[in-house]
Parts: structure tokens; sequence; C-alpha cells
């Protein structure tokens, strides 16, 4: 998904088995019999079983057969030529392994002309009542002779099924036969067309998985399968054709026959509700699914884009499910992905909650696509700028304001309160006494915290109720507002009794639970503005790509402090003391525990009496290296006295100082520049997706719980672009859709009515408005239009603005929204100009290679024309030779009748050479 996409043994994808229920086949749970096992759907046993004339024999196993000439001898050597179950056979190999078959086969029908032998041979059947032919059909492309020969020695057994239901007609199209050898078959036994096996499966069904067959010859095998309705049966699992050729994917003219045979094939549903565009979705790593999915946008299976299977899974979804173990290591399969995505979404589906849901459950590689294609960009803004979204991003906004100003006023009035009921007896400072007036801060915080608590919830069950709520463990937003809450509820539980907690671990809270406030401001704003969309965007990409970095620092750190702490351990800088130290405050002479004074600097063994060398404990050593790596050199002379200590400072700034540091602001400098130029889009983009999907699941879900409680049928209560009503198609479940436009928030009266006022208020002061009409002082027109215009600007402009902030946005007229929130189209990224520059060097590519391939298919056809012709002309050349040679003799007779021969036959002129039987004259 070299490096792969994602291999069998750990994808969840689709398959037919032989239970012939479930179509997607996870890991732990793979079905033994699957319709493709080492590209053989059953695998012949040893032992084999004989029938001659209807008479059943069973002659043993095939280990026990004598390596004889007789009819069991052409079933031992079809059974050694199939692959055993798991077996692992080199190509090349193998296809030696099959043409050494064939010609056993062909030596054996060759030294076998008697058609009674012939005719036992083909009777003799083996484990799982397989008989040769069905053998022959197991291998690949087998020769149409050979074919011929079994089916004129025993016509019946074209017909026969072994233990599975299988045809030798179901083997072949699984393995891939040619026209001819499919012809064969059919001619002998025209109802294999439409015989279903055990699980109801045509050979139409298995020849539908082909995708590497010669082209033409798929086309034409197709084509012979499907004039018998073969295209309108259904497997157990109500599986058309068409749904395993858009599942496994295969060539789009093949599925334009398969089309034109049924064409309800391209919306028809199996037992699950499943499309063919829910099967081609969800094996999109495959390389023909970019072309399956192409080809049913192009046709009638466009109407299954916003169609949801009987789990409520849009074909959006089973891509994600597809993708949830999926690591992303192969380029070819993620470019499939990617492409089938991109096609699905240019389609236009529905913008609902469950579609924005399902774009949050892609993976961030792919979700890195879907944010910036057009589609999810319009719906983005178009959401981001309804009345609900609006509001709450606007409450979110007001909500921090007033936490961050409380939470400073109360804070600061109770650290100081609490640091005073602390005081020595006696201790006075300016300011003291202190009193508690925090009442109204104390309340403005339990409101904020239980505004953003009740949000959560509210999001919690809204995801719940569609389904997705391990979308909110997977949005690190959602875990800062936790935060958020849970700190500011603490402190201010913590303030409503002063005399809980200690009033340092208090101070120590408030510290935290402030940084915590403006990191939720910072992540606010990234849903509003690009450029702090990016900087959120940047920190965590730089952080993440710097782990490895970040780890060998931190082991230099290590090794440096612990040696620069072995160097000083037990030296007399840190056991060595003086006792007379003179304070920096007071002047006062103080008898301290034992010190030393080394370049007018007071260091102490214990930290509590005085400056610490900051070798002499290891954590004082590692704190020290620290801050020396971020410019903090400290005394010059520190380490003149130690010689192995100056070495280690020399090796340190010149590894650590320069070389580490100035690395790292180069990586942080280009890790940047690419969040900068070439994520920017995708940052905002997937902020904005987080938020507004948010949104809708709110609006969805709490709107959905109102219609329960108070038994409302219909769509009323639905969040904007929810399904609204039940559609009964044909072929499958009833359909959720929405009606009319999506945004219903633009629909409602409301909104029109400001939508159009604000227009109305806007066009006067469009100076084209009134083109016609004389608008100089002279006229009583211009002073009305003057007025007006004051009344706009002073009064109405402002009164309404200012309604719409006191309402959280809720009374702004769409296009103050749309002015203030909708993102424009964003500068191309250089990653994108190089997309496109890559896109169109493929585009060129491949042009050239049909180009070339044109240019050798006319070159072959010169040669061909220039070979026939030359054939022609020895053809022709051969025939005036003949017709000379006749001449000649007719001639020659005539001489010889008539004379003259020796003129004919004489030698050259002046010779005397006489041939026999010629007179002389």
């Amino acid at each position: 998904m070299s490096s792969e996409f994602r291999s069998d043994e750990n994808m969840e994808e689709w398959a037919g088995n032989d239970q012939g229920q479930g179509h997607f086949v996870d890991s732990s749970s793979r079905s033994h019999h699957s319709l493709h096992r080492n590209s053989n759907p059953n695998l012949g046993g040893s032992g084999i079983e004989a029938f001659g004339h209807g008479s059943f024999t069973d002659i043993g196993a095939a280990g026990g057969v004598e390596e004889d000439e007789g009819p069991a001898r052409l079933f031992s050597i079809l059974e050694e030529a199939v692959p055993r179950p798991n077996e692992e056979t080199d190509l090349n190999h193998r296809r030696e392994l099959v043409e050494q078959t064939w010609d056993l086969v062909r030596r054996w029908l060759w030294t076998h002309q008697d058609a009674e032998e012939r005719c036992s041979a083909a009777y003799i059947r083996g484990q799982a009542n397989a008989t040769p032919l069905h053998l022959m059909c197991k291998l690949n492309n087998p020769p149409s002779d050979l074919i011929q020969d079994i089916v004129d020695a025993a016509p019946d057994v074209a017909g026969w099924t072994d233990s599975h239901g299988w045809l030798p007609l179901h083997h072949a199209c699984a393995n891939g036969a040619s026209p001819d050898v499919l012809r064969i078959l059919i001619d002998a036994y025209p109802d294999g067309k439409i015989t279903q096996d055990s699980l109801n499966r045509t050979p139409l069904h298995f020849y539908a998985t082909r995708n590497s067959d010669n082209l033409a010859s798929m086309v034409e095998n197709v084509e012979l399968l499907c004039d018998s309705g073969a295209a309108e049966l259904t497997d157990k699992g109500g599986m058309l054709p068409m749904h395993y050729a858009c599942a496994y994917g295969t060539s789009d003219v093949v599925l334009k026959v398969l089309a034109d045979a049924y064409p309800d094939s391209l919306t028809a549903r199996e037992q699950k509700g499943r499309t063919p565009m829910h099967l081609a979705m969800v094996n999109a790593h495959r390389d023909a699914s970019p072309g399956v999915i192409r080809f049913l946008l192009e046709g009638e299976g466009s109407q299954t884009v916003n169609r949801r299977d009987h789990d409520g899974f849009l074909p959006l979804h089973l891509l994600a499910k597809g993708l949830e173990n999926y690591r992303a290591d192969g380029s070819m399969q993620r470019n499939n992905v990617s492409e089938c995505l991109e096609m699905y979404l240019s389609a236009g589906p529905t913008p609902d909650a469950d579609f924005l849901t399902a774009l949050q459950d892609l993976p961030d590689w792919l979700q890195d696509t879907a944010v910036i294609n057009p589609h999810v960009r319009n719906i983005l803004n178009q959401k981001i700028i309804q009345r609900f979204p609006t509001s709450i991003l606007m409450l979110d906004g007001y909500a921090l304001f007033f936490l961050i100003v409380a939470f400073e006023f109360a804070s600061k009035n109770h650290i100081e309160l609490r640091f005073y009921n602390d005081r020595d007896p006696g201790e006075e400072r300016p300011g003291w006494p202190v009193t508690n007036e925090t009442s109204v801060a104390i309340i403005v915080l339990f409101a904020g915290a239980t505004y953003f608590l009740g949000r959560e919830l509210v999001q919690i069950i809204s995801l719940i109720s569609l389904g997705g709520l391990k979308t909110w463990f997977t949005d690190a937003t959602n875990y800062l507002d936790m935060a958020v809450i849970i700190s500011v509820y603490y402190n201010t539980i913590l303030m409503v009794n002063p005399g809980f907690g200690d009033a340092s671990g208090f101070r120590a809270s408030c510290a935290f639970t402030k940084g915590i406030l403006w990191a939720a401001v910072i992540y606010f704003l990234k849903s509003t503005n690009v450029q702090f969309a990016v900087f959120v965007g940047g920190v965590y990409f730089v952080i993440n790509r710097l782990i490895a970095f970040l780890l060998a620092v931190g082991i230099m750190l290590l090794a440096f402090a612990q040696m620069f702490f072995i160097v000083y351990l037990e030296d007399p800088i840190c056991t060595g003391y003086t006792n007379n130290v003179t304070t920096s405050t007071t002047g006062e002479n103080l008898t301290m525990a034992p010190t030393m004074t080394l370049d007018g600097e007071v260091y102490a063994e214990d930290p509590s009496d005085c400056q610490q060398f900051p070798h002499c404990m290891f954590w004082f050593s590692l704190l020290k290296v620290y801050t020396m790596m971020m410019g903090e050199i400290g005394t010059e002379t520190r380490y003149y006295d130690r010689l192995v200590a100056q070495l280690l400072y020399l090796l340190y700034a010149f590894v650590v100082v320069i070389l580490l540091s100035n690395m790292l602001i180069a990586i942080v400098t280009d890790l940047y520049e690419v969040i900068q130029h070439d994520r920017a889009a995708i940052v905002f983009w997937s902020n904005r997706l987080d938020f507004v999907a948010e949104m809708d699941a709110i609006s969805y879900g709490t709107r959905k719980r109102i219609r329960s409680c108070f038994g409302e049928k219909g769509g009323g209560g639905l969040a904007p672009g929810a399904p609204s009503e039940v559609v009964e198609l044909p072929n499958g479940a009833p359909q959720l859709s929405a009606k009319d436009n999506p945004d219903e928030d633009d629909n409602a009266a409301g909104t029109k009515y400001f939508r159009e006022g604000w227009k109305q208020l806007m066009m006067l002061f469009d100076s084209n408005l009134y083109d016609d009409i004389d608008l100089t002082p002279g006229n009583i027109e211009f002073w009305c239009y003057l007025c007006f215009q004051i009344l706009a600007v002073i009064f109405f402009i402002p009164l309404w603005l200012m309604a719409g902030v006191a309402t959280a946005g809720w009374l702004w007229p769409p296009q103050v929204r749309e002015y203030l929130f909708v993102q424009k189209e964003t500068a191309i990224s250089r990653a994108e100009l190089e997309h496109k520059k890559l896109e169109q060097l493929k585009q060129i590519s491949g042009e050239l290679k049909s180009f070339k391939a044109d240019l050798g298919r006319e070159m072959q056809s010169d040669r061909d024309d220039m070979v026939r012709l030359k054939l022609e002309v020895e053809a022709v050349q051969s025939e005036v030779l003949s017709d000379l040679m006749q001449v000649k003799e007719l001639m020659q007779t005539l001489l010889d009748l008539g004379g003259g021969g020796s003129l004919l036959s004489s030698g050259p002129p002046g010779g005397s050479h006489i041939q026999p039987g010629a007179r002389r004259m």
C-alpha cells in the first residue's frame, strides 16, 4: 500500500468466501476458501477415482499408481502440475512446469489415439471430484487443441461439476483461459454459462475478477459469457458479476460490456446494501480501481455516491474502514487511493454530518488530499458561515476572553490572600491586609468552565449517535478543552475555600492554568486565521520530525552533565569551606555551612546555604549544560584550574553550542518553511474540517434528541445538510437524502431577509446605482441620497453589527459572516505546482508511450506488408520462372521436331563444340 500499500494479510478487503455473506475478509477471520487461492480456487488432492462409462472405480492414491501409459497417467500428469496450497514457486519455474505438462499431455494423447482409452482417461475423478478437464482448466492458459481433444473424447465431462459445484468452465474463467477454450467448453455444454456453483456463482463471476489478461481477449470472453443472462444472476451474497468486477478492478471496456448486458447492475445492491461504488472504494488501493471509479461516475453509478449500505455507511466510510490499519509506505497504491478519493469528492457528495465524520476518519495523509479538494473547501466555507457554527465560534472566543480576565483577577487576589493568611505574626507588606473580592469572578469562571463542559458532552453524545466517537479521541483540541475545564474547575474550587491546600501549590496551579488558557486562545484563532493555523501546524510538524534529533541532543546533554559532575566529584571546590560570608541584601556577616570562594563568587556544599557550584550535584550539572546550550555561559574562568574540565568545555562548546544548536536552527527553519509554503492550505482546511464536523455533529445530535423527546416527525429538526427524508430506491433499502439545497440555513426566511436588507444598504454606496439621475447639490435627490448614506454609516450599519456581536453573530447578515470567515482560494503551494508538473509529465509520458505503441504497431504492420509483398513477389517470380521453363521446354520440343535446335544449344560463336543430337548444317 519494494513497499506495499496494503498486503492481503493486514488489510480488511473484499473477497468472496464460502459462506457467501461477508464481503470483507479480516486477517483474523479470513476464510480458507476464497475466490482465488494461489490463482486456483480448488486444489486437486493426491487420491484419484476413475469413472469408466458411468461406473466408479477407486484406484488409490497417486503415489501408488504405477508410472504406466494407462488412462490414470493423464490425471497424474495434470495433478502434479496443479499448485499446492501455500506453495511458493518462482513464476518462470511455474511457467516452465506448465509447458512441460502440456508436452507430456500431448505425448500421452499422441500415443493413445484409441477413443476408448481417451474416454476412460477423461472420466477419471480425483479429490474434490475433479476430472482431467477440471485440472487442465486450473492451469493457466490451457491450449485449445488439448481441451478440444478431451472434449471430443468425452463431451459430457464439460457439464460435470466438482465438489464445489464448479464446471471446467468455472475453472477456465477463474484462471484466464483464452476465448477459444471458453468457446469449446460452452459449445460442449451451453448451459454452463448460467450454471451456478455451491455459492451461486456463475463462470462470469469468476472471470469478472480478471484484470491482467489481454484486453481484447477479456472483452471477447465477457461478451461470450454475458449473452445468456449471466450478468443478471447473483451469488448467495446477492452480488452480481458487476460487484465482483468493481471490487477486484478491471478494465473500463469490460465494465461497459457488463453494464450493457445488465444496466441496473451499476446501481444494484448486494445483501448488505453495498453497491459497486462501495466495493470499488473499499478496494481503492488496487491499480485498476481509479479506472473503475471513473467509469462508475461517468455513468449511472454516479447515483450511488450518496447511497448508504444497510449499516448506514457511505462509500467514503468504506474507504476509511479499509484503511484503518494502513501503514503509509506504498507510493503507487497511495496514489491510487488518492485518485479514487479525488474523483469521488469531485462528484459532489451531499455534505451531511456523516460525510464530514467520514472525512475525519481518513488517515492523515489522505485527509490532506481531501481538505484541499474544491468541493470540500466549498462545503466548509458554506458550513462555517451558517448561524450555528458562527455563534459557537464567537461564543468560544467570548468564553475564553472572560475566563482569562476573571481568572487573572481572581487568582491574583487569592494568591495574595493565601500568603497573607500564612504570614508570620507582625509581618506587614504594602497592600496588606488583603480581602476576598472575587465573588463575581468565581461565578464567571464556573459559568465559562460549564459552557465548555456542556459543549464537550453534547459533542460526545452527538458523535455516539453518528457512530463516530473515535474521532473525538483523535482530535487534540478536545484534550486541550478538557484541560481547560479541569484546571479552571480545580482552581475555582480552591478559591471558594481559601483554606484548602497550600499557598505555593495553589500559585503553581494558577500559573499552569494560565498557560493552558492562552494555549486555548491560540487553538481558537487557528480555526479562523490561516496564519495561526500555519503557526500551530508548524509547531506540531516541527516537533514531530525533531523527535530523533531532540533525543540525540538529550543524550549529549546527559553525557556532558555526567562528565562534568565526575570531574568535580570530591573536588575542594565542592568540599572546601570558608565561614564568613557577606549577604547581598543586608551586608551582614553570617556563619554558614562549608563554603569556598572562587573568583569572587561564593559556593557552598548545601544549595540552601549559598550559591552552589554548578557541577557539584548531577541535577545542577544537567541544568547548567542545558542553560549553556541556550547561551548562558557564566564565568569564563570557571574551569581554569582543571585541564580535563577545560577540554570538556571546549568539546562541549564545539559539539553542542556550535554544531547541534546551529543544526537545530537550520532544521526548524527548513521544516517551518515547508509548513508555511507547502502545507499552509492543508493545515488550515484540516483545522476548519475539525471545527465544522464538530459543529455539524452537535447540531445534528441535539436536534435529533429534541425530535425524539417531543416525538417530532419529518425533517424540521435536522442539522443543516443532514438527511431530511426517506426515499425508496430500486433494488435496495430506503435511502436517506436531503431536500433541495443542503445549506438550509441560507434558505431560512430570516436569513433571506437579512441578506436582502444588507444588500440594499450596500447599494446606497454603489456609484453606478443612479447613473441615470442627476445627483448634483442643487437637486433634492442628492440630499436625500446623502442623508440615507449618513444614516446608514452612523446608525444602521453600526447598530446591526453591534447586534450581531451581542448575539454571537446570530443577527449578522450572511454577507458579514462570509466576509469574516470565508477563506478564499489559497495560493498554490510549491508542492501543488510540483504535483501539477508531475501530472503533466505523466500525461506526456503516457502520450509518448501511446505514440510509441502506435508507431510500433505501424512498423509491425509495414513489416508484415513487406513480408507479404516479398512473398507475393517470390510467388510471382516462381510463377514466371515456371512459365519460362515451360516455354523453354516447349521451344526445345518444337526445335527438336522442326530443326534449329543447334541455334539454341550451340556454343559461343567460333566454337567447334557440337551438342549431341544436334544436326550439323
